[in-house]
């Protein structure tokens, strides 16, 4: 499904549109279930958050209590997930009888994560929408760059193998596989600077930085 951040979102409006809700399920269910991870829930709770999550959404794109124009998708889902993951906090520490008289603030609730600035929050969200982002856009360019330009594309920029080594298994030339690396990135960019339109300028792209995604991709996943 070919589209914008912004199409999808008036898409899954629709209540039959099942392709939609499932493009739009692909992109950020998993990114919503790192993001509870990262932010101190267990497997189950973060499995829990991304579904409680996930059902706000579309209850709020179908029935319009989500207002694009107060605010971007962006900052809204962050802002839903960051009140789901503060809620399983609440309700782990009722579990386990450590709550304090007086109620906890929400930075004593992510007091356990390493660093639970409210920056420190956002960047973590950041992090994890260009990795979906990411993911999405070679979901969606395989078919359309082949499989021996991505499978250079994973051996050299995501597996870290020497070039001639690339090159030995794939029988290509060395130069080939840089080429194919800077087509395959050159390719990502113009995808998400495409999808990603949750800009105030839709044709200002943001800038990618291919490497430090898949360093992301690396350690993070």
């Amino acid at each position: 499904m070919d589209t914008t951040q912004t199409h999808l979102l008036w898409a899954v409006r629709e209540s039959g549109n099942q392709e939609a809700w499932c493009v739009f399920f692909r992109i950020y269910a998993p990114m919503l279930r790192q993001f509870a991870k990262r932010l101190g829930l267990n497997e189950v709770e973060s499995d829990d958050a991304t579904q409680e999550v996930l059902i706000v959404v579309q209850n709020a794109l179908r029935d319009g209590s989500y207002d694009p124009t107060r605010g971007k998708f962006r900052g809204w889902l962050y802002g839903v997930a960051r009140n789901r993951a503060l809620s399983a906090h609440r309700a782990r520490k009722r579990r386990t009888r450590v709550q304090s008289a007086g109620g906890d603030t929400d930075m004593d609730l992510l007091s356990g994560i390493p660093d639970h600035r409210e920056d420190a929050l956002r960047e973590v969200w950041e992090q994890e929408w260009r990795f979906a982002l990411l993911e999405e856009a070679m979901r969606n360019l395989q078919p359309v760059l082949g499989n021996k330009a991505f499978r250079a594309f994973e051996l050299y920029a995501l597996q870290n193998l020497p070039v001639a080594e690339v090159a030995a298994e794939l029988g290509i030339a060395p130069a080939s596989v840089y080429t194919y690396k800077n087509r395959v990135l050159g390719a990502i960019k113009k995808w998400i600077a495409r999808f990603d339109d949750d800009r105030d300028d839709a044709s200002d792209a943001p800038d990618f930085d291919g490497d430090a995604y898949l360093d992301l991709k690396d350690t993070q996943h």
